[in-house]
């Protein structure tokens, strides 16, 4: 197999018919565990999901965290969390969100460097879509030539790929204007190849799907807090949290659903007009 030289690569050797791929998203950590947001423990939450996970899914080949790791984006916070992620003994791969810090983010990638994973007959593309000081996302020209240069090159494989912003409208008026600005630019280069299956994405603190020539776009509920649906104006929902579990087919074949977790805490503060 070639690939540039400027493309990152992990290769899961074992073979398998079967993967299973865990999505998480938006934990946003504080950099006390015991510190709460918007009415929320953001940690008490996500230990529990991950419990939650492991439990019902004891070996899965990744976790894909999809953004928005920290809310308060210091040393602190990313190491707690790596620190546990490395007691799982499950392989973890995480980008940035929004409200990270990319100086002292836990990278799989550089700032303008796609990562590629595989899996039998199955890569799955990380892309950084975070900006420095903005909330909204945008794919540098870079990654975009990475990603068409490795579908290109596995025409034959089956690809995910994986972002934090949502390319589609949510119908949600305050968080579409924070959606990824060149999806125009994702999708051209998607339409140019028939091995993409799925766009994985966060930001959007909710379970949603849409479907473009063949491929799923779909996003997750966040770890912590979810946003309301089809809300004009900045509002939270009473949902669960959760997480998205992807059941892939070595012969292109996959499944997916999303799963709750019921998390007993104190009622979340759906007054507050921001996070």
């Amino acid at each position: 197999m070639s690939k540039g030289k400027d493309i990152a690569l992990s290769m899961n050797t074992d073979i398998s018919s079967d993967w299973t791929i865990i999505q998480i998203s938006d934990t946003h950590l504080m950099d006390q565990a015991d510190h709460t947001f918007a009415g929320m423990n953001p940690e008490q939450s996500f230990h529990i999901v991950m419990e939650h996970l492991t439990h019902h899914y004891s070996t899965p080949d990744a976790i894909i965290h999809t953004g928005d790791l920290a809310q308060v984006p210091v040393q602190e916070t990313y190491s707690r969390y790596l620190q546990y992620m490395q007691t799982l003994n499950i392989p973890h791969y995480q980008i940035p969100g929004n409200h990270d810090d990319r100086a002292v983010f836990p990278f799989h990638l550089q700032q303008d460097q796609a990562h590629l994973l595989s899996f039998g007959q199955w890569r799955i593309v990380l892309l950084n879509s975070a900006v420095v000081d903005q909330v909204d996302g945008w794919i540098s020209e870079a990654q975009l030539t990475q990603l068409d240069q490795i579908l290109t090159a596995h025409p034959e494989q089956h690809v995910i790929i994986a972002c934090h912003h949502h390319p589609f409208a949510m119908q949600s008026l305050w968080i579409d204007q924070h959606k990824l600005k060149n999806s125009t630019h994702l999708m051209h280069v998607i339409a140019k190849h028939q091995n993409v299956k799925v766009v994985l994405y966060g930001h959007v603190h909710q379970d949603s799907s849409n479907e473009w020539h063949g491929v799923q776009f779909l996003s997750t509920p966040s770890t912590s807090i979810q946003f309301k649906p089809q809300s004009d104006t900045f509002a939270l929902d009473e949902s669960f949290p959760g997480y998205r579990v992807l059941n892939l087919k070595e012969n292109g074949e996959f499944s997916t659903e999303v799963v709750r977790v019921k998390i007993n805490q104190p009622k979340i503060n759906i007054e507050i007009s921001g996070y």
